[in-house]
């Protein structure tokens, strides 16, 4: 198996983070481009980690180059590996270098959902929401999502920012087809930014 086959599956990964460096290490993967979660809970005046020397961060197949970054990243130690065996055998020369498919993490089982519920705790432990936590924090500016509205549901959006709790602001793409001697083409026409439910978006899968 060469590196060039070698890819990074879609979810949810542990990092080890420096002592009291997590918030450090979270905004500097976050500067990079990544999506990164250290969740954060309120002990008298101060914000601590729910997990210290722990974060996540979401991964995907087209993080794979970029991927040497994180453990260079100030305040990260190390992606959590939970195939031990395959990395003691390379650390002793036992198996191909070449074979970074075998070296690479794998994601948390049902990340999605473990992180779900982890951003429920953390936001009730706050006390910001009594039943339910914030559907901003699902979202991240510049991903693709799916707007369930009749009008809207088969274009193009991409989430802006939230305003609240409860809504926010996506960017519509409206794309015309063209015909040309080259055959059809699809050109962007028009973009309009609209403010919707967020219970009414769905992030697109990058697998799907």
């Amino acid at each position: 198996m060469s590196s060039k086959e070698a890819v990074l599956k879609h979810g949810w990964y542990l990092l080890k983070a420096k002592h009291r460096e997590e918030i450090r290490a979270r905004d500097n993967l976050e500067h990079q481009g990544f999506e990164a979660y250290c969740p954060l809970i309120q002990e008298k005046s101060v914000r601590s980690p729910l997990f210290p020397g722990y974060l996540f961060i979401r991964l995907g197949k087209k993080d794979l180059p970029s991927y040497h970054k994180i453990r260079s990243t100030r305040g990260i130690i190390q992606v959590v590996h939970f195939n031990r065996i395959t990395q003691k055998l390379y650390n002793e020369g036992r198996l191909p270098k070449e074979d970074l498919r075998k070296l690479l993490p794998r994601p948390i089982p049902d990340g999605d959902q473990l992180i779900d519920q982890i951003e429920a705790f953390v936001w009730k432990h706050n006390g910001c929401i009594p039943d339910e936590k914030p559907a901003t924090i699902r979202f991240k500016e510049g991903e693709s999502v799916l707007y369930d509205n009749p009008l809207f549901q088969h274009l193009e959006s991409t989430f802006v920012k939230g305003i609240n709790m409860d809504r926010g602001i996506i960017l519509i793409q409206f794309i015309e087809s063209l015909r040309t001697d080259d055959g059809v083409k699809e050109q962007v026409v028009a973009r309009k930014e609209i403010e919707v439910p967020l219970k009414d978006l769905q992030k697109v899968s990058e697998e799907g």
